[in-house]
């Protein structure tokens, strides 16, 4: 790092400037953090890129969340937020199945990428229907009503924004 770049920053770090990602709605993401849900998806988005994954599926990165989210539900019994529904199926596949809460990764993933459980389902559909599009509110322009409509609608507005995070482009299939 050059001397002019380590004199701005008093924390010993600077971030670059980028023409892919605004640096300054990055710094941003977690402004709003009453639920849990941005850390966990965030999270679990970093985990894959850095297994080198470039394109990955709604219901893979759900089941990280769920899953990093499991010991300290199940465990710790720490509320995530108000309203939080990754503590909610944990809670639910926690009562119901008896899965310990030292379980090992492998085998909650397992659980949930084989479970026909219509309730674990509707937990599941119900974050893919809010995280990934939340998540990414601090780059979107046109305030609150660039949330009005469904799923497709938000994630088709969402799409035609420049510098994301990411972007989608299989909405809900199979859900």
């Amino acid at each position: 790092m050059s001397e002019d770049h380590a004199s701005k920053s008093r924390y010993g770090i600077w971030l670059p400037g980028s023409d892919e990602l605004d640096i300054g709605h990055f710094s941003r993401l977690f402004d709003n953090k009453s639920e849990s849900y941005k850390l966990f998806w965030f999270q679990a988005i970093i985990r894959k890129v850095n297994e080198g994954r470039t394109e990955l599926s709604f219901d893979e990165l759900i089941n990280d969340m769920i899953c990093d989210a499991w010991y300290m539900v199940t465990e710790y019994h720490l509320n995530l937020g108000p309203s939080d529904a990754i503590e909610r199926v944990v809670k639910y596949i926690n009562e119901k199945e008896k899965i310990s809460p030292t379980e090992k990764k492998e085998k909650i993933l397992a659980y949930l990428d084989n479970t026909d459980d219509k309730q674990v389902r509707f937990y599941k559909k119900k974050l893919i229907e809010k995280v990934p599009y939340r998540l990414q509110a601090p780059f979107l322009e046109g305030g609150e009503h660039f949330w009005n409509g469904g799923t497709h609608a938000v994630a088709e507005r969402i799409n035609q924004q420049p510098h994301l995070i990411y972007y989608f482009e299989d909405i809900l299939t199979n859900w």
